[in-house]
């Protein structure tokens, strides 16, 4: 090969490496869920989102464990912590997003069976620009009142 060659081909490599990293979706991780108890049909999904190269927003999710999914912030007014659906939960480029209890989550909404600690499922996450991302949740176990579970919601 000659050096022209070589030298086009390590140029190369470096756009197409530097276009690739331009364009990095969010990385999903830690996604979990509480167990929920017998004929309780709703429950809540919680995970960490690092912002991708560009800003992007959560604007949809679903999973075949319910019927419908609800992106939910939770806002205190004299000094009652209320729920309420929003339609995009913002995710900046570049910057950590945390869905937790007693804040922003995923509410899971007409559960088919409750979900079991230990096991696992399946939930789609639609974000507005960089597309759809499949994101394993964790059952962890039930803790009592005044854990931010959705027992009474």
């Amino acid at each position: 090969m000659s050096r022209k060659a070589t030298i086009l081909g390590v140029l190369l490599l470096a756009v197409t490496g530097a276009a690739a990293a331009a364009d990095a979706p969010p990385l999903v991780s830690d996604a979990w869920a509480r167990a929920t108890p017998p004929g309780i049909d709703v429950g809540a999904a919680y995970l960490t989102i690092d912002g991708g190269s560009r800003d992007d927003r959560l604007v949809a999710a679903s999973t075949d464990r319910a019927k419908m999914v609800h992106l939910h912030t939770v806002e205190e007014q004299d000094g009652v912590a209320r729920m309420r659906a929003t339609d995009a939960v913002t995710v900046p480029a570049g910057r950590r997003v945390t869905l937790a209890p007693k804040s922003t989550h995923l509410m899971l909404m007409g559960l088919a069976a409750p979900l079991v600690e230990g096991q696992s499922f399946v939930v789609k996450l639609e974000f507005e620009v960089s597309g759809t991302q499949d994101v394993t949740v964790r059952v962890r176990p039930a803790i009592g009142p005044g854990d931010g579970s959705h027992r009474h919601h």
